[in-house]
């Protein structure tokens, strides 16, 4: 009965979701952090809970004083994420009203935003300027604060990360002292994927580039092909990401090229209804597959009917989706040069358990990062060429038992996890192991900007082995998993 009703509810809010977004213009996603009625929610409905306090500063001096006037915070800006590392033991603060374009120089491309600023909107608004970000994750609606706290990547073979077009931005410690931080500065290194543990970055300058357009390829293909070819693949495409299946060889290779060819007619709608058509799939047709027991024999199938796709858009929208799938994610690195062999692991390992046990629809998004990244302290791809193996699982019975397993296999392998997504096993000092000294200045950092803890929760304790607990917190601000399904 629990599979039934996990199934059913990921078919339904995925659908609600479609629907809703769809009615309102691509405004408004029901599968999205917020509070409502006291009680806050991350985007996959699954952490759930009533934090003592719920703070919306409008201004840098607002986010200062909620500092210094709370012993603990954490601040969120989607509320996009996979683990309670938003989860906060007294003061909750939401950066929404902290939003929007402070200025822009159309002549240098330098465009500064407060740090609640969606990438959605951030991206209209270099549009109408004639502008746009030279690279972007691939899901629009994080904040802009949220996303280098988690140090978002994209994939391709120069480009990997959104730090990259940071000029400067400014960070509120623990301490309610506002600093300006340059890439070269220590402090903004911490902030850059370090999950909010040395403050909250208030404000963002990024270097824009002239509006460009972007071909985005959908090609469905065989691994038998992909695998001799994979360095030219890479080489050959601006950026390039790939879709892994369990039971089958079958593959999708996605790509995006800068062009000069003038935006495809409807490009807009039709992305729209292939990604409409993508996340109903998944979470109807792959979720009965999955429950029924026919993956292994009817996945190949399945996936020779995909279709792919061709179109010519704006650089926001081809980098850019939305999410409408309600799924959970786990995300590590590898380096490159184990690529083949290290995804191979994980696709056996879901494979192996699902026959035992029967596992919720699953498939496997590889992305690909260059070697030279020094913009972050513990950023996963730091450092090194990566290879980003992404766990994305329909949020129904099972999922948990499958990333559990999961997390042991990346700690036999030395893989690094992406700490804004499923992170149950990982702490301080798996995050020693591997970052080493960049770990240990890590830690200097938060113990200097931060000495009373006040940005600490249970899961930052846990990862960096800082901070203090609240010892008059009450069961009001414990989280809870809503289950599979909830509402």
């Amino acid at each position: 009965m629990k599979k039934l009703l996990g199934y059913l509810g990921v078919g339904f809010h995925t659908s609600v979701n479609i629907l809703l977004n769809a009615l309102s213009g691509g405004r408004f996603l029901w599968l999205e952090g917020r509070v409502q009625g006291g009680v806050f929610h991350n985007w996959a409905l699954d952490h759930r809970y009533r934090p003592r306090r719920v703070a919306r500063p409008d201004s840098e001096e607002a986010i200062a004083e909620v500092v210094r006037t709370s012993q603990h915070l954490r601040a969120f800006g989607a509320g996009h994420s996979f683990n309670p590392g938003v989860v906060s033991e007294e003061n909750l603060v939401s950066l929404d009203r902290h939003a929007g374009i402070v200025r822009a120089d159309p002549e240098t491309g330098r465009v500064t935003v407060r740090g609640g600023t969606r990438v959605r909107d951030i991206s209209r608004a270099l549009l109408d300027r004639g502008l746009a970000f030279g690279g972007l994750p691939s899901h629009d609606a994080q904040s802009i604060g949220g996303i280098l706290s988690t140090d978002v990547h994209g994939t391709g073979r120069d480009w990997g990360f959104v730090s990259e077009h940071v000029v400067r931005l400014r960070l509120v410690d623990g301490e309610g002292r506002s600093h300006d931080c340059t890439p070269e500065d220590p402090l903004f290194q911490a902030a850059i994927g370090g999950i909010g543990a040395v403050g909250i970055i208030s404000e963002v300058e990024v270097q824009a580039v002239p509006r460009f357009h972007v071909e985005q390829k959908v090609e469905i293909s065989n691994l038998d092909f992909v695998e001799p070819n994979l360095d030219r693949l890479i080489e050959e495409n601006d950026h390039l990401s790939l879709y892994l299946f369990p039971f089958t060889r079958r593959c999708q290779i996605n790509s995006w090229n800068r062009t000069e060819r003038p935006k495809s007619r409807l490009g807009e709608l039709r992305e729209f209804l292939a990604i409409s058509l993508d996340a109903s799939t998944a979470a109807w047709a792959g979720g009965l597959l999955a429950y029924t027991k026919l993956l292994p024999t009817a996945s190949g199938l399945a996936h020779r009917l995909k279709k792919g796709t061709n179109l010519v858009m704006d650089s926001h929208a081809a980098y850019n989706r939305t999410l409408y799938h309600q799924h959970q994610e786990y995300e590590v690195t590898v380096p490159y040069e184990d690529s083949l062999v290290d995804i191979r692991r994980f696709i056996d390992l879901y494979e192996k358990l699902y026959r035992e046990e029967t596992l919720p629809y699953t498939l496997f998004e590889i992305r690909f990062t260059p070697a030279g990244h020094a913009r972050s302290l513990l950023g996963a791809g730091v450092g090194r060429r990566s290879t980003w193996i992404h766990l994305v699982t329909s949020q129904s019975e099972g999922w948990e038992r499958y990333f559990s397993a999961a997390e042991e296999l990346a700690k036999e392998i030395g893989a690094r996890p992406h700490l804004g997504k499923f992170c149950e096993a990982c702490d301080h000092r798996d995050l020693e192991r591997l970052h080493g000294e960049r770990f240990a200045t890590f830690v200097k950092l938060v113990h200097a900007h931060d000495p009373q803890g006040r940005f600490s929760n249970a899961f930052t304790r846990r990862v960096f082995g800082t901070g203090q607990p609240d010892r008059s917190a009450t069961g009001s601000g414990e989280p809870s998993r809503a289950g599979s399904g909830a509402a």
